[in-house]
Formats: structure tokens, sequence, C-alpha cells
């Protein structure tokens, strides 16, 4: 297929399928995926798809639902076999066409697979009185996937007793045929390694457990759980578990990275706390120390006028029949007061409860003009600003 999308790719896979596959895409359960491990074609990348009937893959997972059994996923022999050719023997890989037989006493599995890749399964019955017939059959499903001659050789995986019947088929094909053990790892529970008529028995079965331990990425999901819910915590894992020793060298680098980082810090705190111990004159005096925080303070004393509280006892005595228009309030505590008032009186008024508080002194009406709107001008100190002369005792630090 040309290289495209997702969405684009499945398109044109849906496609291919309606006009090679017997049966209506509407009728058939279908995945895809790319081939990502082989080699660019001509016409683009290769694309793996696999079909089944719709009606078979459910009534399939309906049997293994009534038999209490979660499929984690459905996929075809086809899978099965080429990781059991991956994985689970011991041979050399080839680019070409191969063949492997899973040979029992009873049926033979034949797949053909092209650089590792599965291209077709077959099963044919044994004629234990006539392995002519057997070879034949063989040979046809051979071919009808690709000529016998472009097959390179035939990989056989069976018990001894098979062993006339592999003779008789390196005869009758022609094919070099290369006897193949399971692989090492391949082991019963005891420990016990496992022999080749049991990987001929079981070979589709431990093909697809050696697909589902290794390849669960990949492998095409033609029915079973979603995906995301199986693989999430699985990928989690593995992502941790990949790669110990670099998750171990990353952990020692940090470690010292923080040691560094600490040795540093307790060193530059050491030398500013001898800088400052060797700056400081244990001959000055007290009084000399603190001389510059007694200036500041006096010039805090000095300048530091409470706006906000004088304007609130200021509006607390404003009555309703005066507005007032504006204040002034300087640096030497001197307060001016202009509005208008309705009423006369109620100028002096105002200058009355002025003088009765604590903050202001000096209330003084210096001007008043009752015909001109009732506008007025007040003056007044402020007497809760304490100054500090230089000549207080400085007793305190």
């Amino acid at each position: 297929m040309p290289d495209a999308d997702e969405q684009r790719l499945r398109q044109m896979v849906s496609h291919r399928l309606e006009a090679d596959l017997p049966l209506p895409i509407d009728q058939l359960t279908w995945e895809c995926r790319r081939l990502h491990g082989a080699p660019a074609g001509p016409q683009g990348r290769w694309v793996l798809t696999q079909a089944a009937p719709r009606d078979r893959v459910a009534r399939d997972m309906a049997a293994l639902a009534a038999a209490g059994l979660r499929v984690d996923a459905m996929t075809t022999e086809a899978e099965a076999v080429g990781a059991l050719y991956r994985h689970g023997i011991n041979h050399s890989c080839h680019p070409g066409t191969e063949g492997i037989v899973l040979a029992t006493a009873d049926e033979w599995v034949i797949a053909v697979l092209t650089g590792g890749l599965t291209r077709s399964v077959r099963r044919i019955r044994v004629a234990a009185d006539d392995l002519d017939v057997t070879c034949r059959e063989c040979r046809q499903a051979i071919e009808a996937e690709v000529p016998l001659r472009e097959v390179h050789r035939l990989l056989w995986c069976g018990s001894s007793e098979t062993t006339p019947a592999r003779q008789k088929a390196a005869e009758s094909l022609g094919l070099t045929v290369e006897v193949v053990e399971p692989h090492r790892q391949l082991v019963e529970v005891g420990g016990t390694a496992l022999t080749s008529g049991q990987l001929a028995a079981f070979g589709p079965a431990l093909g697809l457990a050696l697909a589902g331990l290794l390849e669960h990425n990949t492998v095409i999901r033609l029915a079973g759980r979603e995906q995301d819910r199986i693989e999430a915590g699985r990928r989690r894992v593995e992502s941790l578990l990949r790669y110990p020793w670099a998750w171990m060298a990353t952990a020692i680098g940090l470690l010292i990275v923080t040691l560094i980082i600490h040795v540093a810090a307790i060193k530059w705190e050491t030398r500013q706390m001898q800088t400052l111990l060797k700056g400081w004159d244990k001959t000055q005096s007290t009084a000399a120390r603190i001389e510059p925080k007694y200036r500041a303070l006096l010039r805090l004393e000095k300048y530091r006028i409470d706006v906000e509280g004088t304007i609130a006892d200021l509006c607390r005595v404003v009555p309703d029949s005066i507005v007032i228009s504006s204040i002034q309030l300087s640096r030497e505590q001197r307060l001016v007061i202009k509005g208008t008032a309705s009423d006369p009186k109620a100028i002096f008024k105002l200058a009355d409860d002025l003088r009765t508080g604590e903050r202001f002194a000096s209330v003084n009406p210096e001007r008043s003009e009752p015909g001109q709107g009732g506008s007025f001008t007040l003056t007044a100190d402020l007497a809760d600003v304490r100054r500090l002369t230089a000549g207080l005792p400085r007793g305190g630090l």
C-alpha cells in the first residue's frame, strides 16, 4: 500500500478486501497493521491484513464466554504460526520464502512465510497407509500460495515417529528439509525442555502465547477485550522493567548530583559565615552600631502621618448640612478643609466638634462666605503627631 495516514489506509484496505474476498465487507471482521520491519516496496509499505467471517467470530466468542473465559485477543493462526517461527524454534531466519511443517501422526500444519511474515496456513490429514497422498496435498498447499521453485527450504518439526514422512516429503517436493528444535527457553513447568513432538502438537497454541507475551502491541485483534484497557497497566510496568540498568544508572546519577549540590551549599554557607565573622568589629561600640537605625527612626516618627485615621475622624463629625469639597494635609501637619454649608451655624459646630477630639488642635474657621453659597475654609493642626528630638535619651536599643 502507498504511505498514508491511518484513516486513509483503512479505506484503501477495505476497498481491496471488497474486491479480493468472496464475502461482502460488511460480513467480515477484519483488521490491518503496517509492517514497519519489512523493507519498503516500489509502491510503498507492506500492510498485513487479516479477516474472518463475522458470524464465525461471534460464534466463537459466544462459546468462549459460555465457558467462563474472558478473551484477551482473538486472532488468526497466521499470527500464532508467525510468532512460533520468530520466537519458538531454533533456526536462522531467511529473507526469502520458506515453508514450515508441524507434523504429528494424524495431521500436518503447513505454513508459508516470506521474511517472517505468514502468508498462508493449511491443515491436512495424514494418510497413514499412503504418504504419497499426504505429500501431494502438502505440495498443493504450498503452491496455492507461491510457486514451489521460490521456496528456499522447508522447516520440519515433529517427533521421531514422523521421520519416514519427512524423508518422503523431501523426495516428493524436491526441497531442502531442515529439522528444527524448540527454542531453549521453551520449557515445561518443572524446567524440562520441550520436545519436537510437543512443539508439533501444540505449536499454534504456543505461538499464540508467544505473540501475546512478546508482540501484544502489534498482534492483529479480530475480537476480544479493548486493547487500551488491558494494555495501559502492562505498558507502564514494561516501561519500568524494560531497561533496569538505565533506571539504576539514572538513580545513581541523580544521587551523585544531589550530594554535589548539598556539599556545595554547605561550603558556600560556611564561607559566607566565615566572611561575616571576619568582618565583625568587636571594638565597635553599641551606640555607634545602632546610630543609623536611630536616625532612621527619627525620620520615620517625624514624617509619619496617619492619613486614613485623620480623614476617618474628620468625616465622623461632619454634619449632613456641610459638603466637603477639598481636604489638604501637608507634611507640616497642617490641615485645610474647604466646603459649603447650607447652615452657617454648622461650620462653628464642626469646629467645636474637632476641638473636642484628641487628633486636632488650633481649629479655626478662617473664612466664611454665607452670601456666596455658604462656602467656608477651616484650618487645623494635627495634635497626635509627635516629633522626637535628637536630645532624647538613648537608653533603649
